[in-house]
């Protein structure tokens, strides 16, 4: 498999790129509106980039169950007339305007907005013993984002009815934020590339949806071939829509219908309209998700994956 990288939106209007600053990014909605950037930092601090189309305020916010009440939410804007920035700690008891955090946690690092957009820089602890505050999971953390098209706060408010308006965009993404920097690792010189790719799906307007494909490996290896890495392939613009990725070593044994290789469709069904159901049983080769990286084999237990073995 072949990572290919998806493109990063550089927004020249701002003074810097983020994309080469920060350790991950990814678009947290389908349409590209919001867009997160972090870099996990010493001594168990995280830093956020946020970027928004939008000139009014822009959140990002933590959650025990991908729903607004009990989360933990970082709210900021830059004042249209003044460019003055603010940032505020705030928290959730309910489907309701975010309350202010008497311990505020977050330090603001900068903020600008250019061309009908906003971006936010902050850092906050990875833990926190506060009990407005929520901890950052390790492994895959449950977001809240949201903004208001055009409209600031009134003030910089200190109570639910700062003039915070109700969001005109929201939306939940799961993250990976735990991830570390990976490391690039040097592969050998005779090192080729196969790309296993779901061609030409048309991604249905339901909230959720599985899609699978059998294909059969290239049988012209004269001798045993190894896999030693593995990567996503995500189309460019499509990093909204792609949750995780499952790939399954199937046998030879356990493709009952010789008819189904190489084609694809939904899957939502197992039991039903998956190519072959009895791979579910066989072994799983490689699983990637929001925040994933590339998955490096070590030298000694590289997966054979054609040949005589």
């Amino acid at each position: 498999l072949q990572i290919l990288l998806a493109s990063i939106n550089i927004l020249d209007a701002f003074s810097t790129d983020w994309s080469s600053e920060f350790d991950y990014a990814t678009f947290l909605d389908e349409d590209q509106l919001f867009k997160l950037y972090w870099s996990n930092l010493p001594n168990d601090v995280i830093e956020f980039g946020i970027e928004a189309d939008s000139t009014g305020w822009i959140a990002l916010g933590i959650s025990p169950r991908a729903q607004m009440p009990n989360s933990d939410i970082a709210i900021g804007w830059v004042d249209d007339h003044t460019g003055h920035v603010y940032l505020q700690d705030r928290y959730t008891v309910a489907r309701s305007t975010p309350l202010y955090d008497a311990n505020q946690t977050l330090t603001l690092i900068e903020g600008e907005q250019s061309n009908g957009q906003t971006r936010l820089r902050f850092e906050r602890p990875k833990y926190s013993c506060d009990a407005d505050d929520l901890s950052i999971a390790d492994g895959t953390s449950r977001l809240l984002w949201a903004f208001h098209s055009t409209a600031d706060p009134s003030t910089e408010c200190f109570d639910s009815n700062g003039g915070i308006l109700l969001h005109t965009h929201k939306g939940t993404q799961s993250v990976n934020l735990d991830a570390g920097v990976p490391q690039q690792v040097q592969l050998e010189s005779d090192v080729q590339t196969m790309d296993v790719l779901l061609d030409n799906v048309v991604v249905p307007g339901a909230d959720t949806t599985y899609w699978c494909k059998l294909m059969a490996l290239p049988k012209q290896f004269s001798s045993t071939v190894y896999a030693v890495k593995f990567a996503p392939v995500i189309q460019a613009g499509h990093e909204g829509l792609v949750h995780h990725m499952t790939a399954y070593a199937c046998p030879d044994t356990l493709v009952t219908d010789p008819s189904h290789v190489n084609t694809e469709s939904l899957c939502d069904d197992w039991d039903t309209n998956m190519p072959s159901s009895l791979c579910y049983g066989a072994e799983i080769v490689y699983v990637w998700a929001i925040g994933g990286n590339e998955m490096y084999l070590p030298a000694e237990a590289a997966r054979p994956i054609a040949g005589s073995s």
